[in-house]
C-alpha cells in the first residue's frame, strides 16, 4: 500500500493517482489525520506539500517520518531535509547547475543580472510582477507587495532565465521523481515568458511531436537528477526550461498535480498520453511496500 500525506487544502492533485492506479492500492490522508492517528499500518509513506506547512508543522511531520521509518515503513520526503524554494534556488547557482540567482528581499542584496521578478515563497501561486530591469523598479515592488499584505521573509527577487522555443512561444519541461525512477512528464506552453497553465493547442505539431521524444526517451534525466539528490527529494516534480541549449530548474514540486487526459487537438500527444501514465505508474508500482522485501 502507498500513503500520499498531503495538506488538508490540496488532496487533489493526487486523487486521481489513487483513483486511477492499476497496481497498488493508494490512500490519500492529510498531516492532521496522520498526526492524530495512534498506529498505523506498513506501507510506503509520501510526504508532500511540504514547503506549504509552517515550520512547526514541518517539524511534527519531521518526527512523524522517523517514527515510521524506525517502525518498519518505507518513507518519502524527509520533511528535515527539504530546503525552501530560495535555498534550493541558490544552492543550484552556487554550484554552476543554474545560471540565474535567488535573493531573499531581506538580504538587501542587488541582483548581479536583470531583468528580475518578484515572488512569495511557500506556495505556488504566479510572481508578483512582471519582469524588472532595474532595482529602482524592484524597489518600488517591494514596497507595494509589503504595502499590501506580503510577509518580507517571504519574498524573492528571481533573475530572469528563459527563452522562446518559437517566436512568441514559451515552453516549461518537467520530471518526475518516484523514489529511483524518473518518468519525463508533458510539457506547458504559453503564449509569454510566464509558463504555468498552458495553452491548448497553441505549441506546433513538431514540439508535441518532440514531447513524444521527451516522454519516451527522457533525455535530461542526467541532467536533473543531482537537483533531486541536492534537495533530498525522493518524489517530486522538478520544472525546467532550456536556454541556450543548457537546462535551468525553477522548482522542485513535492506535491505535483497528476492527471491522465486522454484527448487533444494534437495526435502526438494523444499518442504521449498513454505512454506518460504507463511510465508513471510502472514508478508507482516499485514504490508499493512488501513487507520484507
Amino acid at each position: 500500500m502507498i500513503v500520499f500525506v498531503v495538506t488538508a487544502e490540496h488532496p487533489y492533485t493526487v486523487q486521481e493517482i489513487a483513483k486511477e492506479s492499476p497496481g497498488p492500492k493508494i490512500q490519500v490522508t492529510t498531516y492532521d489525520e496522520l498526526f492524530r492517528l495512534g498506529r498505523v499500518p506498513l506501507a510506503t509513506y509520501i510526504f508532500t506539500d511540504i514547503d506549504r506547512l509552517p515550520l512547526w508543522r514541518v517539524r511534527q511531520a519531521a518526527m512523524i517520518y522517523r517514527q515510521l521509518r524506525e517502525g518498519g515503513a518505507r518513507v518519502l520526503n524527509d520533511p528535515a531535509r527539504a530546503p525552501s524554494r530560495f535555498g534550493l534556488l541558490r544552492r543550484l547557482y552556487q554550484l554552476g547547475i543554474n545560471s540565474f540567482n535567488a535573493y531573499r528581499v531581506e538580504e538587501g542584496l542587488i541582483p548581479n543580472s536583470w531583468p528580475v521578478f518578484l515572488r512569495c515563497e511557500g506556495g505556488h501561486d504566479a510572481p508578483l510582477t512582471g519582469l524588472m530591469h532595474d532595482w529602482d523598479e524592484a524597489r518600488r515592488a517591494v514596497d507595494t507587495a509589503i504595502a499590501d499584505g506580503a510577509p518580507l521573509t517571504s519574498l524573492l527577487l528571481v533573475e530572469y532565465a528563459a527563452e522562446p522555443v518559437a517566436p512568441g512561444l514559451f515552453r516549461k519541461l518537467s520530471m518526475y521523481r518516484l523514489g529511483d525512477t524518473y518518468v519525463a512528464a508533458h510539457c506547458v506552453h504559453e503564449g509569454a515568458w510566464l509558463v504555468k497553465y498552458g495553452t491548448k493547442g497553441i505549441a506546433t505539431p513538431e514540439l508535441y511531436k518532440d514531447e513524444l521524444r521527451l516522454i519516451r526517451d527522457n533525455p535530461f534525466e542526467a541532467d536533473l537528477k543531482p537537483a533531486f539528490e541536492l534537495a533530498s527529494i525522493d518524489y517530486g516534480r522538478v520544472d525546467f526550461g532550456l536556454v541556450g541549449g543548457k537546462v535551468e530548474i525553477y522548482e522542485i514540486n513535492t506535491n505535483p498535480h497528476v492527471e491522465f487526459p486522454t484527448e487533444h487537438p494534437s495526435p502526438f500527444r494523444v499518442e504521449s498520453y498513454p505512454l506518460f501514465r504507463e511510465k508513471f505508474y510502472e514508478a508507482v508500482g516499485r514504490l508499493d511496500f512488501h513487507p520484507g522485501a
